[in-house]
C-alpha cells in the first residue's frame, strides 16, 4: 500500500462537472493498491490515519495534534498510478492490483476507518472515475508512506539489482561492441596490409620484366 498524506484546509472531487465530495479542514489522502497488498493491513494503517500527529496544539506546539483530537474530515481517493515505474519516459502500471480487488480492498479500508471514527467525517471520490481534485494544501504538508514498509527496502534492493543487471548488460555489450570493432578494424588493417604486399610484389615483378627484357636489348 502506497500513500500520500496531505494536510488541508480543503479539498474536493469533481466527477463529469458534479462535486461527489468536498471537504474542510483534515487530510486528503491518495491512496496506490499493489498485488500483495491485503485485508489485514488496514487495522494498522487507519489507526495510524487517525493518530497522526500534523497539527499544533492550542500552545502552538508543533506536531501535536491528529484528525481525531481535532475531529477533523479526512478525502480518500484512490490513485493506482502510485504504483508506476519507467519503462523509457513512459510510465508502466503493471505493480498496481487489478481493479476489481483493488476497489474491494478500497471499500474495506473505508469501512474499516468508519467503525473507529465518525463517518460523516469520512469522504472519497469515484473509484475508477476520471476526477479532477482540487486541495488546498496547508503547510504545505505532504508525507509519502508505504506499508508494510519493509516493502520500501526490498523495492529499493530490487530497483538496484535492476540497475546494476541494465549496467552489466551494457558494460558486456560495449565490451563485445569493442571488441567487434578491434576486430573489424585487424581485419581492415590486414586487408590493408595484404593489398599493399600484392602491390608491391606486383611492382617487384614488374621491375624483374623491364630488367630482363633490358638486358636482352
Amino acid at each position: 500500500m502506497r500513500f500520500v498524506i496531505q494536510r488541508v484546509k480543503s479539498a474536493s472531487v469533481t466527477v463529469s462537472n458534479e462535486v461527489v465530495s468536498k471537504i474542510g479542514p483534515g487530510l486528503m489522502i491518495l491512496v496506490g493498491l499493489t498485488h500483495e497488498d491485503k485485508e489485514e493491513y488496514l487495522e494498522h494503517v487507519t489507526d495510524k490515519f487517525l493518530n497522526l500527529r500534523l497539527w499544533d496544539d492550542s500552545k502552538g506546539t508543533r506536531w501535536k495534534e491528529s484528525v481525531k483530537s481535532q475531529n477533523l474530515e479526512i478525502l480518500f481517493v484512490s490513485q493506482f498510478t502510485l504504483y508506476y515505474c519507467f519503462k523509457g519516459n513512459k510510465p508502466d502500471f503493471h505493480n498496481a492490483m487489478e481493479n476489481e480487488k483493488a476497489n474491494n480492498l478500497f471499500n474495506k479500508l473505508i469501512e474499516c476507518i468508519k467503525k473507529k471514527y465518525d463517518g460523516n467525517k469520512i469522504k472519497t471520490g469515484k473509484f475508477g472515475e476520471y476526477m479532477n481534485v482540487e486541495l488546498i494544501n496547508d503547510g504545505p504538508v505532504s508525507l509519502n508512506w508505504e506499508y508494510p514498509e519493509i516493502k520500501i527496502q526490498n523495492l529499493e534492493k530490487n530497483n538496484e539489482k535492476v540497475q546494476n543487471e541494465n549496467k552489466n548488460k551494457k558494460e558486456k555489450k560495449n565490451k563485445e561492441n569493442k571488441k567487434t570493432n578491434e576486430n573489424n578494424e585487424e581485419k581492415n588493417k590486414n586487408k590493408k596490409k595484404n593489398k599493399n604486399k600484392n602491390e608491391e610484389d606486383k611492382k617487384e615483378e614488374d621491375k624483374k620484366e623491364e630488367d630482363k627484357k633490358g638486358e636482352k636489348n
